[in-house]
């Protein structure tokens, strides 16, 4: 799978690739007699212009907001598309009526033809991807729509031989041929599959407008141009359906992450409390006011110890973004020596930390390392030994802690007790929401607990 990294890399190229089409297209502009070129072409030149800006601001705001995903990548692919449609209707405006560059149009034309159904195809991938289509109807749609556009990519190719859609005249004209139409076949198929997949879908009526709108809104242009016989605002009415999906794309996303933020701050809550409850206040303090009498400098370092604990807990209420793994085990390591002060030798840790690189959800991991010496070494009448392990494998970090504990039966259910399990739950949501990381733990009576956390490189 490609790593972040890569995909931006290639989106920047991408990028750079765009910028460097429009500096080619103004040096062709500029090849031309430029008072004629604006008496004929003005407003195919500010409207292509101004769309392939447009496009390009569009474009760095969606690997600017640092995500990837299917949703990113499919609207890149339509927007890219789109600017690549202005930008051959730009190169074509500028040499059209020229009879030096008579196969320049006919190329350029013929690119632009390409493009179109290039960009309906990225607008059914995306509405594929959006609505999460499965089952026979998506393998039968996918099918259709790459026959018809690789029915129409190649009809493009041919009509440069054989005048099927356009043609070009001796003084570098465009000029319609009477089977023009054929040429937006595959853009009416795949309109037809876009239409069936939304109406099908149990989106709410104002998303499916907006995704509609792709398909409504080029009907519309073509009824406006056939009344005006003007410019052709086929690509403008493109433009204006992409500018809506993009917003309620964003605007979605910041909803979701508004409400995970608020889900996040509330599981950060529900940990926090639970790892301050009283009876473990009550054993700190105890064993505080013992040492207190035994050994009193002993009584001092643990006080000290248990502020640094109570001190990371709160925190962690403020702290709603991953932290260094570094900082965890820190953590960890404190809540660990808290409770040797109470068990003595009968608690035993080994830490074989091998990597610590990357981050995890503050008090991430101290609930499973509580898990482990509360119902796994407690229960035992001897010695118990918990391991904490980290090390790399096929590029993800791997975060392991096992004891010799106990264990459970994991067939059996849970007690409705509100307690550990709950905290677990939180535990596994938080490091799947805030790192994309899945934790599997294996258990049986009498073999301890091992609990592995994944975590993407």
């Amino acid at each position: 799978m490609m790593s972040t990294k890569n995909v931006k890399k290639i989106y920047i190229g991408l990028l750079i690739l765009a910028e460097a089409m429009i500096i080619l297209g103004i040096c062709l502009y500029n090849m031309v007699n430029l008072e004629d070129l604006i008496e004929g072409y003005a407003t195919d030149l500010v409207v292509d212009c101004l769309g392939m800006l447009i496009c390009g601001v569009l474009l760095i705001g969606i690997f600017a907001g640092n995500k990837e995903d299917k949703q990113n990548h499919a609207m890149f692919r339509m927007i890219f598309s789109l600017n690549a449609l202005f930008f051959m209707d730009l190169l074509s405006s500028c040499i059209e009526g020229n009879s030096r560059f008579i196969n320049g149009v006919l190329i350029t034309n013929t690119l632009g033809f390409m493009t179109e159904d290039i960009l309906g195809y990225t607008y059914w991938t995306y509405i594929r991807d959006e609505l999460k289509l499965s089952g026979k109807f998506l393998q039968i749609a996918n099918k259709i729509a790459l026959f018809v556009i690789g029915v129409n990519l190649v009809l493009d190719v041919i009509n440069m031989k054989l005048d099927l859609f356009f043609t070009v005249s001796e003084n570098g004209e465009y000029v319609d041929l009477p089977f023009e139409f054929m040429a937006d076949i595959a853009i009416l198929a795949i309109f037809i599959l876009a239409l069936i997949a939304i109406l099908r879908s149990d989106k709410r009526i104002n998303e499916k407008l907006i995704l509609l709108s792709f398909v409504v809104f080029p009907f519309v242009a073509y009824m406006f141009e056939s009344i005006t016989q003007e410019y052709s605002w086929t690509f403008v009415s493109y433009l204006l359906s992409v500018l809506l999906i993009y917003i309620r794309i964003f605007s979605e996303r910041e909803k979701k992450i508004a409400e995970q933020q608020v889900i996040l701050t509330k599981q950060s809550t529900a940990l926090m409390i639970s790892q301050i409850q009283p009876h473990f206040l009550y054993n700190v303090l105890t064993t505080i006011s013992n040492l207190c009498v035994t050994d009193p400098e002993e009584a001092e370092e643990t006080t000290v110890l248990f502020s640094q604990y109570l001190r990371t807990n709160l925190d962690s209420l403020r702290n709603q973004e991953p932290v260094p793994f570094s900082t965890e085990l820190m953590h960890i390591k404190t809540y660990v020596e808290l409770e040797k002060k109470r068990f003595g030798d009968i608690l035993n840790v080994e830490y074989d930390i091998k990597e610590q690189n990357f981050k995890v959800p503050s008090l991430g991991l101290q609930p499973i390392v509580e898990n482990s010496i509360k119902h796994g070494i407690r229960g035992k009448n001897a010695p118990g030994l918990v391991k904490i392990s980290t090390y790399k494998e096929n590029g993800n970090f791997k975060i392991v802690i096992e004891d010799d504990g106990i264990g459970f039966d994991m067939n059996q259910p849970s007690k409705e007790d509100g307690r550990s399990h709950v905290g677990m739950l939180n535990v596994k949501e938080r490091l799947k929401q805030m790192c994309n990381a899945s934790m599997k733990i294996e258990s049986s009576p009498g073999n301890g607990c091992r609990t592995e956390i994944t975590i993407p490189e």
